[in-house]
């Protein structure tokens, strides 16, 4: 009904009737929802006008650059999960509340704005404390994104959108190439979205190559820091994040029609534990990439390289070379 309709209904309305419906109608919101809604309707109660309510959940930019780097001081602290002075208890529950304000205000500040390319920064840092959140209790929860009311690729996705609205650098793929394969991951995500959403954002082959270059970069670099380790240091996070780099760049090469280099590339630099799993990990990025021409050629030009294939990958392969 029309909102007319609506307070001539409720005008007309018996007391304890109208009690009812609007609690079950508040059942029906979603807690962060509740959370927006709570603010109005405790305005308007204490006899505050809607829209000024509304006014007063809006920040400026000036505020955000204070507030947003304290609250991540906070954050990486534990000062939101463990007992402290810094936060009172009462406090702690309502980080929620803050990044959902966060991000709501940083995505609303405009590509023309002088401020859009801090607001990008800030968004990646809030996207990045999220990220560590998954895998360290920063929070009391094992699933901030979840917390928060976003899904991680979604998420990252205003980050990209935000970094782009002005225009491609290489510093700006460097940036969110880092922010894809890196950090703890939400339960329903894996690294792979975040890679599909950033070549999703790639508008044009340009820049397409500029992230392979970039990606390139980021694995020497990745190299020599495990060059510097010592015998007995993990090399699992660094392995990964190579793996995961890896991944984009044949992701990459395969969208720009120039699957050969991206292969070739793939297996030259991968960290797999033996070349057997870096065939397996290649064909599934061809599987996502729907590029089922592909993966014949992929699986030849691992037994070209004397790789055994698990009996799984033998049997596909048998199966697409007899319908062929």
């Amino acid at each position: 009904m029309k909102i007319q309709e609506f307070r001539e209904l409720i005008k007309a309305a018996d007391r304890e009737l109208l009690e009812k419906a609007f609690a079950e109608s508040y059942k029906k919101f979603t807690k962060g929802q509740k959370e927006e809604v709570d603010l109005i309707i405790q305005g308007v109660l204490a006899g505050e006008d809607a829209r000024s309510v509304a006014k007063k959940d809006t920040i400026s930019f000036e505020k955000l650059e204070q507030e947003i780097p304290v609250f991540l001081e906070n954050a990486y602290a534990q000062n939101y999960f463990a007992p402290n002075r810094v936060i009172p208890k009462n406090q702690r529950p309502k980080w929620r509340f803050l990044v959902k304000n966060y991000i709501k205000a940083l995505e609303k500040i405009p590509a023309e704005d002088e401020n859009c390319d801090k607001s990008a920064r800030l968004l990646s840092d809030l996207y990045r404390m999220l990220c560590t959140a998954c895998n360290y209790y920063l929070f009391s929860t094992d699933d901030a994104f979840r917390s928060v009311g976003w899904e991680q690729p979604e998420l990252f996705r205003l980050v990209v959108k935000k970094w782009f609205c002005n225009g491609y650098s290489r510093e700006k793929i460097a940036i969110l190439l880092n922010d894809a394969v890196s950090g703890g991951l939400s339960r329903e995500a894996l690294q792979i979205y975040q890679l599909n959403v950033l070549l999703d954002e790639l508008k044009t082959s340009d820049v397409k190559y500029m992230a392979i270059e970039e990606a390139g970069k980021l694995i020497d670099e990745r190299k020599k820091k495990l060059g510097g380790l010592k015998k007995y240091d993990s090399t699992y996070q660094l392995d990964d994040e190579i793996n995961c780099l890896c991944e984009m760049v044949l992701m990459t090469a395969i969208e720009l029609a120039e699957p050969a280099s991206g292969i070739e590339f793939f297996f030259q630099n991968s960290r797999h534990r033996n070349e057997e799993i870096t065939l397996f990990c290649a064909l599934q990025v061809v599987e996502w990439m729907e590029a089922d021409e592909l993966w014949t050629t992929v699986y030849e030009y691992g037994i070209g390289k004397k790789i055994e294939p698990r009996d799984s990958l033998v049997r596909k392969y048998q199966e697409m070379k007899h319908v062929k």
